[in-house]
């Protein structure tokens, strides 16, 4: 049985079909900043819902995903609070 959700799609709440899915990967992405700290960051897919009967220029399927940002930080330890430069 379909469980539908209500998703906000181009500023307006539809009724979206809430899908079961299955994480293939999930990978970090890495940048390195000027101080020379390293911030890692990715997605993780909390939440799949497909529109029905809405598709894209391509002819694809229209998805409203929800998700969060998983941030860590790897500072060098003369810029971590506490920690002293000898």
């Amino acid at each position: 049985m379909e469980r539908t959700i209500k998703v906000l799609l181009e500023g307006k709440i539809v009724e979206g079909i809430d899908l079961d899915f299955k994480t293939l990967k999930e990978e970090w992405n890495e940048y390195q900043v000027t101080d020379g700290s390293i911030i890692r960051m990715k997605v993780v897919v909390t939440n799949i819902a497909k529109v029905p009967d809405k598709y894209d220029n391509a002819g694809n399927p229209i998805y409203v995903v929800k998700s969060s940002n998983v941030l860590t930080v790897l500072a060098p330890e003369k810029l971590r609070k506490g920690t002293e430069v000898s």
